[in-house]
């Protein structure tokens, strides 16, 4: 076994800011970066029946009972394999994107600074965090159709009421993510500049030395739904089968083929949010602790 000290990286999400994106391409290079050391897993591990990480670690009384708990080094150490990085990527750990049932939301991701010191206390060390910020208006309208293609049907108008703008609230959780304890280096990026940042991220996720392992696919992933679709939906009486007729829906009016991506938002909308989110990107720039990735200059 490598005598480097071990280092855990941990990309949190947030929810529909490219995070299947970056966990396909994490995991087609996943045999490069074990031959590196590095040992990544997602959803494809914590999502298996009795595998999330909360299980695994035994976070809560009572959590899978009936399956023998390991002891948690002895998980961290099957996790490690012979390498020096574990990378950890599953945005539902801090939480939920929308609530069950179409209930309303208005603080996003409450737990998510108690879970990651649960985490660090269950392995002994702490944990490097990774997180996307997204802009408001997209982030709530990306939530909703992602609520319709789950078989919850409801108006925007009710969604928007129940999910307000003041919901998406990045410093808010920034600064509980640099509060929580365990937490070791913080690094946020936009969701906008995704793809200009992505050898940073990476470069943070895996390592300097394995990064070249790593590339981006080269199609989007999860595209939402388009206006069309929308109304498709909603003109559908739901119930049961409401996720197959979101799903025909994205099929037959895909935003890839030119239907105009839906936007329940006015532009004096957008406005507000966006000069919100401008704001709240300075306050996280302006943090201790807290490196924010910027698009590289031209």
């Amino acid at each position: 076994m490598t005598d480097r000290t071990l280092r855990i990286a941990f990309h949190i999400g947030a929810h529909k800011t490219a995070t299947s994106h970056l966990q396909r391409s994490l995991m087609r290079a996943r045999d490069a970066l074990g031959a590196q050391g590095v040992q990544y897993y997602g959803p494809d591990h914590f999502r298996l029946p009795g595998n999330s990480i909360q299980a695994l670690f035994a976070f809560q009384p009572g959590v899978e009972a009936d399956k023998p708990i390991r002891p948690a080094n002895t998980q961290l150490a099957m996790l490690q394999k012979d390498g020096h990085r574990i990378v950890l990527s599953e945005e539902n750990f801090i939480g939920p994107l929308n609530q069950p049932h179409g209930r309303g939301m208005r603080h996003r991701y409450k737990a998510a600074g108690d879970r990651l010191t649960e985490l660090s206390t269950a392995v002994g060390q702490d944990v490097d965090v990774f997180l996307a910020v997204r802009r408001p208006t997209a982030f709530i309208n990306s939530a909703y159709c992602q609520m319709l293609l789950g078989g919850r049907v409801q108006p925007v108008a009710v969604f928007q009421r129940r999910n307000p703008l003041s919901s998406v609230d990045w410093v808010d959780l920034v600064t509980r993510l640099r509060a929580a304890p365990g937490v070791g280096t913080l690094t946020v990026w936009k969701y906008e500049d995704y793809g200009a940042v992505f050898p940073q991220i990476i470069a943070g996720l895996v390592g300097a030395e394995a990064a070249d392992c790593v590339a981006p696919r080269p199609r989007r992933i999860n595209r939402g739904l388009s206006t069309a679709a929308v109304a498709q939906v909603l003109a559908d009486e739901g119930g049961a089968t409401a996720p197959k007729v979101a799903q025909a829906a994205r099929q037959m009016f895909p935003i890839e083929d030119g239907h105009d991506p839906f936007d329940g938002f006015a532009p004096e909308e957008h406005a507000i949010g966006d000069a919100a989110y401008a704001r709240q990107l300075a306050s996280i720039a302006a943090m201790q602790g807290v490196t924010l990735l910027c698009r590289p200059s031209p």
